[in-house]
């Protein structure tokens, strides 16, 4: 059913160049401000390890331990992250000594070590003695020890231990030629806290933010069931578990959300600032997000020298139905590895899920190759580091169904703890004959997608969703899919970014907008972008208030377009809209358009009192285009057949990619990895060598060929 769109040599090169002929500099992949392997200093294009930690197993087992990790073709280990307890036993009183045995059997057996700061679980002592460290969750319910992250970032004690901790940590390791690098804290930013120190912290961040009350009053429509203030020292944490009959204010939930993101951010920053005042300038400092966190917002930090992030595909869901669930989320390795790389160019994945996993609603085994998949998979994706959660399988604590390497008896490999090995030397061997100047090849270059994201959009679009058939994570899931099944290589970029780069950007559901922005949207398409917006967008202003004009006024003009209104319906409905003579449900999102003179209709709504108005548009405008898609389908057909035609029309060759099958390009060599439970059989250009994997892909599998040059 699906195929690439083929094109003869003589028809892509007319059509890229057609496609390039505007301002549009997209030859090369966007600027990065630091090449991976020479800020991480390795020699490998990608280098592997594992958690390891010796806190947790006898002392003689340690050294067999580090020298099979070594001899299993690991380049580094990870730990300390949790080990607060062993670190300060007794407050002030701090024991480096085991860690330095740990770290000097890791460095004869050849491998680099990262250190993580244990911020993220204290010792038992500082519950007993400061209470006041831990978080107050929604219920008023102080957490005490016992698990990890119950801690108040906002507390001025805890920040005091931390600080004790890693300045003593960085004094002592800052200078170890053994250390490689850090990681502060541990996937930061998870929970909400509404303790008196964070109701403090929040409104110092207030009136730092607004300066006056009278100003917040109006940022969050104070004049609205008289809920203004008078002082500062009057606001507390919104806590939408004491609104019992109606919704708190929606402007008081973005900024609540804003304050946790930058209390984070500064926590870590902090944590940087000390490691980097007393170690040698060749030890890095990062942590490790959650994916694409949705509570935790990178670009917030300027601290950290790169980000890395946490990967667990396979945790019970069933993305793309058959066996897909012990495949994987098709998105999360694709949209997370979009989302960190353009920061600083650097980025890794911290916690590769070895094997079956504890925590998931249903813990299955991932099929086999899987594991194999997410790494070559990472290593397309321009990964410089790779470490996996963790090298032994736990033999008590929370975490004892949690896969490792080894299985239960310490040292025979699980099988996908095999699968890890062997694909770590199978990408090894490949990684001597990358090109590291190869540049990216003109097909790719010329698809090259800007995909817009702002935290503070997700987090108003949360807040406000309408509809129980809302949710914004699978949403941005459908257009970032639908953008990759084009073969296009594609960045989370913010706005401050330079949008020029990108031949094509999407923003969807991009509910808050300023006049700025829309102007540089203009700019963008009049001087050859091809832009397109969904559903929901430019509803708000910058400050999350509706327009006081028409429905979605600063992007009419630009869309060519009014947007009549819109509607939603329950799922016992029956709804379509229509495209290129195929009809597709819908209930989430409707706009409901009213195309100006210039703008064609796209698509169309079947029935109810809209039927016959448009659900999506496009136009050109100066040397670009725009498109607009109001509809939100079931199954996001509609709105990929819509996408690709943008880049269809724009004279652009494609690729005919079903859901969870990537292209990817690095270093001369194209990769194709298969989340989709149903094989693929790309058709790939003459005289194309494969150098691994087979085609017709099989799920779970990786494709590794080398084009011709043109």
């Amino acid at each position: 059913m699906f195929r690439p769109l083929l094109v003869t040599a003589l028809t892509a090169a007319l059509m890229i160049a057609s496609a390039c002929a505007s301002p549009i500099h997209a030859s090369d992949a966007p600027a990065t401000k630091a090449q991976g392997a020479a800020l991480l200093h390795q020699s490998e294009a990608m280098s592997f390890g594992v958690f390891y930690y010796p806190e947790q197993w006898p002392r003689e087992q340690w050294q067999r331990d580090l020298n099979s990790i070594a001899k299993l073709g690991f380049n580094f280990t990870h730990m300390a992250e949790f080990s607060w307890t062993y670190l300060e036993p007794e407050e002030g009183r701090f024991d480096f000594s085991w860690l330095d045995h740990a770290i000097d059997l890791a460095d004869k057996a050849g491998l680099r070590v990262i250190l993580g700061t244990p911020s993220a679980a204290p010792p038992s002592w500082m519950g007993e003695h400061y209470p006041e460290v831990y978080r107050v969750d929604e219920h008023g319910q102080r957490h005490e020890h016992g698990i990890r992250a119950e801690v108040s970032l906002s507390d001025a004690k805890y920040q005091a231990f931390v600080t004790r901790l890693v300045t003593a940590m960085a004094q002592h390791y800052g200078h170890d030629r053994r250390v490689w690098g850090w990681q502060v804290d541990n996937e930061p930013g998870s929970f909400a806290d509404y303790s008196d120190s964070a109701r403090s912290a929040f409104r110092r961040w207030l009136q730092k933010r607004y300066g006056s009350i009278d100003a917040m009053n109006a940022a969050w429509g104070g004049s609205f069931w008289s809920s203004r203030y008078t002082s500062f020292d009057q606001v507390l944490i919104p806590n939408a578990t004491l609104a019992a009959e109606d919704k708190l204010s929606p402007h008081a939930l973005l900024d609540l959300a804003r304050f946790q993101a930058d209390t984070t951010a500064s926590f870590l920053d902090a944590q940087a600032a000390i490691i980097k005042k007393y170690a040698e300038p060749a030890q890095w400092v990062t942590t490790n997000y959650t994916n694409v966190s949705t509570a935790t917002d990178p670009r917030r930090s300027h601290g950290l020298d790169f980000n890395t992030f946490t990967l667990y595909p396979v945790a019970g869901t069933n993305v793309l139905g058959g066996d897909s669930y012990a495949i994987g989320k098709p998105a999360n390795l694709m949209e997370a590895a979009a989302y960190y790389r353009p920061i600083t160019g650097t980025f890794g994945v911290m916690e590769l899920q070895p094997g079956q996993v504890n925590w998931g609603g249903i813990n299955p085994q991932p099929m086999p190759g899987a594991v194999g998949m997410w790494m070559w998979h990472a290593f397309a994706s321009g990964a410089s580091l790779l470490s996996t959660y963790r090298y032994r399988h736990p033999l008590r604590g929370s975490e004892m169904y949690h896969e490792g390497i080894v299985g239960t008896d310490g040292t025979t490999l699980s099988r996908t703890g095999r699968e890890f090995v062997d694909t770590l030397h199978e990408i090894q061997s490949l990684e001597g004959k990358l090109d590291a100047k190869a540049k990216l090849p003109a097909k790719l270059a010329a698809r090259y997608t800007g995909y817009l994201w702002s935290h503070d959009v997700f987090w108003d679009l949360e807040i406000q969703p309408q509809t129980t058939e809302w949710n914004s994570w699978s949403y941005r899931n459908g257009y970032t899919l639908a953008v990759k099944s084009t073969g296009a290589p594609m960045d989370f970029i913010a706005e401050g970014d330079d949008f020029s780069r990108y031949p094509f950007l999407i923003a969807p559901a991009y509910q808050m907008v300023s006049d700025a922005l829309v102007q540089k949207w203009r700019r963008y398409v009049e001087q050859g972008g091809h832009l397109i917006l969904t559903s929901r967008s430019g509803q708000k202003n910058a400050l999350g208030h509706f327009h006081e004009g028409p429905w979605a006024a600063p992007i009419l003009d630009l869309i060519g377009a009014d947007v009549e209104g819109f509607d939603m319906l329950p799922p016992s409905a029956k709804a379509q809209a229509s495209v290129a003579g195929q009809t597709h449900d819908w209930h989430r999102w409707a706009d409901i358009l009213a195309p100006r003179a210039g703008t064609e209709v796209l698509a169309t709504y079947a029935d109810h009192y809209y039927a016959g108005k448009a659900a999506a548009t496009t136009r050109r405008l100066g040397k670009g285009t725009v498109t607009m898609i109001g509809v939100s389908t079931d199954d996001g057909e509609l709105e990929r057949e819509v996408v690709r035609s943008v880049y269809q029309r724009a004279g652009v060759a494609i690729e005919d990619l079903p859901k969870g099958v990537f292209i990817d390009w690095r270093g001369g060599y194209y990769f194709m990895v298969n989340y989709n439970p149903q094989p693929f059989g790309p058709a790939l250009p003459a005289a194309s060598t494969i150098v691994h994997g087979k085609a017709p892909l099989a799920p779970a599998q990786v494709l590794v060929w080398k084009e011709p040059s043109a």
